[in-house]
């Protein structure tokens, strides 16, 4: 996050205001379903071929996080944006997806694995700023 969404947040948790995480899992980047050679078709494949190696230190860190916990890259993600005191709104495609991610729901990240994502993804050279598929 920027200085301004900083900013911005700091001042929704001081008035018990909690933030909706729109697209918590990057499009499909922090799913671990993607890799720089397994890339999605069409133009998120471009933007994923540019983004996907800066978010190597962060994913990582979700599927370590993962394996301990005996659960998926996504819920890892999902609940990690509920422990930073936001509401995600995954998108999914299937119903598997949705059932899925309810795995994130009924337990929480420790502090420690908290401060190993949050210093992961201070790691990413590369910031996503707007989702540019996102409808008008």
């Amino acid at each position: 996050m920027g200085e301004d969404q900083m900013e911005i947040k700091n001042i929704c948790d001081s008035l018990e205001i909690r933030l909706i995480s729109y697209s918590p899992l990057g499009l499909g980047m922090l799913t671990g379903k993607y890799t720089p050679s397994r890339l999605p078709q069409g133009p998120r494949g471009l933007l994923f071929k540019q983004v996907l190696p800066g978010l190597k230190p962060l994913l990582v860190s979700l599927r370590e996080i993962a394996e301990k916990r005996c659960k998926t890259i996504p819920q890892v993600a999902i609940n990690w944006c509920i422990c930073k005191g936001t509401i995600p709104i995954p998108g999914v495609k299937t119903v598997k997806q949705a059932e899925e991610n309810l795995g994130a729901l009924g337990w929480r990240l420790s502090s420690n694995e908290l401060l190993q994502l949050d210093y992961a993804a201070q790691e990413s050279p590369r910031r996503m700023i707007q989702n540019i598929f996102q409808t008008k």
